[in-house]
């Protein structure tokens, strides 16, 4: 490369730079940022959709249920989110299997965890309500939607949530109220908050990126939606700081899960709500094991810590176990 002549931008003046006090930038101006220093990290360790043909590592039996839940809970989950299958791996509401992984996890853990489930599988409203009769879990669901997940409609009419929401509260149990898309924002103040069903503090889950549900193509469209919906929750939650979890739905996996670390946002992770491991690539997941480790790892990386059992009782406004 040839020299050059300089010359011509000698009268040129040079940066302007007049500090006015003993300091020239004071970066402890900048107030903190309000984020909760706790996360909760939930793992979902199969759930009721992904086959074996999606991908070969997904959990179907009891022990193999129970074995990824303890390991999750291991690498530093504080809750677990528990489904079982029947032997094809078709969601099952099966009690007895529900009642082996249940107890597994309280003879290994005792109160030191959370339990959650689905109370969805039933001949009738009341079989379906079975699972928080009698005891198996802490807190549930309630999906006041009507969305075509894939291929598959699935819905609760505005009664069948009003009365979820009204069983689960009348044994002690914390409704969760799940949203797939802004509509089901909408659904839930109108059927539940307005009208006062459910009780303060209220504690949300999101399951956006699902197919079916609100669409993240890029990145750009999955914060765009995250933010959307996050500001919604708090048009009708007026509490100052929301309890707010977001699952890694579908294509957005872990980069999901990163932006709500980001946000301030509990998390919920593991193999029932995806099936890839990033985004731009089909690797698949392994265990969720490395799911939980890695989640934690990215928390911890971003100066949040995971919580433990009781402390997330706690941030949804449950008593002790």
């Amino acid at each position: 490369m040839g020299k050059m002549d300089l010359s011509k931008y000698k009268a040129l003046p040079t940066i302007g730079f007049q500090p006015f006090g003993d300091v020239v930038i004071n970066f402890r101006e900048h107030p903190r940022w309000k984020i909760p220093r706790k996360i909760a990290v939930i793992l979902a360790p199969t759930g009721a959709f992904v086959t074996r043909d999606q991908n070969p590592n997904q959990p179907y039996t009891v022990d193999e249920i129970i074995r990824e839940s303890i390991e999750g809970v291991e690498a530093g989950a504080c809750s677990v989110h528990v489904h079982v299958r029947d032997e094809k791996g078709f969601p099952s509401g099966d009690r007895g299997q529900t009642e082996k992984v249940v107890n597994a996890l309280r003879h290994r853990f005792g109160g030191s965890i959370h339990i959650d489930g689905e109370a969805l599988f039933g001949k009738n409203f009341i079989e379906t309500m079975e699972p928080i009769v009698e005891d198996f879990y802490e807190s549930a669901a309630v999906n006041c939607h009507a969305d075509f997940m894939g291929d598959t409609l699935s819905y609760l009419s505005p009664q069948s949530c009003k009365a979820t929401a009204e069983v689960l509260q009348a044994y002690g149990k914390k409704p969760l109220l799940a949203v797939y898309n802004p509509g089901d924002i909408d659904n839930t103040y109108r059927w539940l908050i307005r009208p006062g069903v459910v009780k303060p503090p209220f504690a949300w889950i999101v399951l956006p990126g699902m197919p079916g549900g609100s669409p993240m193509y890029d990145p750009l469209g999955m914060a765009e939606t995250l933010l959307h919906m996050i500001r919604r929750i708090k048009d009708v939650d007026k509490a100052k700081r929301p309890s707010i979890t977001v699952a890694a739905c579908g294509r957005a996996s872990s980069y999901l899960t990163t932006l709500a670390i980001l946000l301030g946002c509990n998390v919920r992770v593991g193999k029932e709500d995806t099936i890839y491991k990033y985004p731009h690539r089909d690797d698949v997941t392994r265990s969720n094991k490395q799911i939980v480790e890695q989640t934690v790892t990215i928390a911890r990386m971003l100066g949040r810590e995971p919580m433990t059992g009781p402390e997330y009782r706690k941030t949804l406004g449950m008593k002790p176990f």
